[in-house]
């Protein structure tokens, strides 16, 4: 009885929760803990594992990702039980970011947002990898939610009507200490996570500021603390091994390809199912299916923005599309997982359209003929991401099994730690083996021995060369004693080992 109590009196929390339940578990259904780890997230997990050598930690990476999974990867190097444990952190961190709004908005827009965004193939998929882009959006979600609630005339409260019914008139009193720290917690998240995104976060929250009548200078003190907080550790490690702040910087612009670009177009190749489409790699053409969903998406949030007309939908439409800039505009390439913060922030006035829609139908028959319209778009979306995510995680499984597969077929060899992995799909190998990993994406074409072999071999390791379908990858392997790797697929591999 206490149950349906608390149901009847907050059922929109109660059904955010349900949201935030089935979206943990479609994951554990849909993607399922069995997946390998890719290679950014050995890189991610090898840092905080005690059991493997660390992989190399480039600029452009931050250490916030390991820090949401030490607490697993420094009792167990169990693959399974991280990806449950991610599954369950993902679905609290689902409702606890999106119910940061509940006090700004009662009724079904919370959580028909937390379903919008939950039920992309993108949140699927990333909720149990061990990847940064995810928890940047849930932490851009409730960052603006205590942003809002800060700066509003009633102090953030759902169930308080301002004078001017909620459409961004004269400020009140700040929305409490809780919602302050909150905010620079939320802030310090994003900056720890992924560094350049908590100032595309910030630029639009502080411009906010400078609205008449939301000028708050504890709001701006908590923005200031949150990214000072998160960035301390990126900027320490800067100098202790980068060379400084602004060497890092470059190298990790470097590495991203930063500068002037215009990569909308390969974001619509992505929408689809490429994880990274990146030169010299082929994403192919954008599908008409995902194109038209994409299409939609400017169309509803004008429509909900008109629908609402309220400052909490238009300030995450701002911000949505200020963390989705640098990725249009700064970056030479694309990847799916950069615009999830986007896709978050946008879910918000998509929502308030469509329950506006339904609210203000007048009449049983236009009532009923948008209630089949809204149901018919929601399931049509519904098939097109289930679809793309079932396309997405079987070769998934396949080639990261094939990974494991080499890793054993390596074992049977004799390599044993320590060791080093060079080549192909390397550094995932050697994590599975406890050895050190050195991927190659283009192989040398000397015949001296490259820099981390020969650092490797003057260590004392045990070196071993792994490559996929090649005769002989590289010049300086015509030495090297060639072993077929049987029973590995997809593809042949082979391991070279020094004569």
């Amino acid at each position: 009885m206490g149950v349906s109590r608390w149901v009847r009196a907050d059922p929109w929390r109660a059904l955010l929760m349900l949201v935030a339940a089935c979206y943990g578990l479609v994951q554990l259904v849909a993607v399922g803990p069995g997946m390998g780890l890719g290679w950014d997230e050995t890189v991610y997990v090898s840092q905080v594992d005690p059991r493997v050598p660390a992989a190399e930690f480039i600029a452009p990476r931050a250490r916030g990702i390991t820090l949401i999974v030490a607490p697993v990867t420094m009792v167990t190097s169990s693959t399974d039980v991280l990806r449950v444990y991610l599954c369950l952190l993902s679905a609290l961190a689902l409702y606890g970011s999106f119910g940061t709004w509940l006090r700004l908005r009662s009724g079904a827009v919370v959580p028909l947002a937390a379903l919008l965004f939950g039920s992309l193939w993108l949140t699927l998929f990333y909720g149990n990898e061990v990847m940064p882009n995810l928890w940047v959006a849930l932490g851009a979600v409730a960052a603006v939610g205590f942003f809002l609630r800060c700066t509003r005339p009633d102090g953030g409260r759902a169930d308080v009507v301002p004078p001017d019914g909620g459409r961004g008139g004269a400020a009140g009193p700040d929305g409490g200490r809780g919602a302050l720290v909150g905010l620079a917690v939320c802030v310090a998240a994003v900056a720890l996570l992924r560094p350049p995104d908590s100032l595309w976060l910030v630029l639009p929250l502080a411009l906010a500021l400078a609205w008449p009548g939301r000028r708050r200078l504890s709001v701006l003190l908590a923005l200031v603390a949150g990214l000072v907080v998160g960035w301390a550790d990126w900027i320490v490690e800067a100098y202790v091994r980068f060379g400084g702040l602004l060497a890092r910087w470059h190298a990790a612009g470097a590495a991203n390809e930063t500068g002037l670009h215009f990569s909308l177009p390969d974001h619509a190749q992505a929408l689809n199912g490429p994880l990274l489409c990146r030169p010299p790699g082929d994403c192919g053409p954008a599908e008409p299916s995902w194109v038209l969903w994409w299409s939609a998406i400017p169309v509803l949030v004008l429509l909900g923005l008109y629908a609402s007309r309220r400052a909490d939908s238009l300030l995450p439409a701002v911000v949505a599309g200020s963390l989705a800039a640098p990725y249009i505009f700064l970056v030479g390439y694309a990847a799916p997982r950069f615009l999830l913060p986007t896709y978050a922030l946008l879910a918000f006035p998509i929502a308030h359209g469509a329950v506006g829609l339904l609210g203000r139908t007048r009449g049983r028959a236009p009532r009923w003929a948008v209630a089949c319209l809204v149901t018919a778009g929601f399931l049509a979306h519904l098939t097109l991401q289930a679809g793309t995510l079932g396309a997405i995680v079987a070769p998934r499984l396949a080639k990261r099994e094939g990974d494991a597969l080499v890793a054993r077929a390596l074992e049977g060899l004799g390599v044993r730690p320590p060791c080093l992995v060079y080549g192909e799909q390397a550094v995932k190998i050697a994590y599975r083996m406890g050895c050190a990993g050195h991927t190659v994406l283009t192989w040398p074409g000397q015949s001296d021995l490259p820099a981390p072999v020969r650092d490797a071999a003057a260590a004392g390791q045990q070196v071993v060369a792994v490559d996929r379908g090649r005769p002989v990858p590289a010049p300086f392997l015509l030495t090297w004693e060639r072993r077929h790797l049987p029973d590995v697929r997809p593809g042949q591999w082979s391991a070279y080992v020094p004569r």
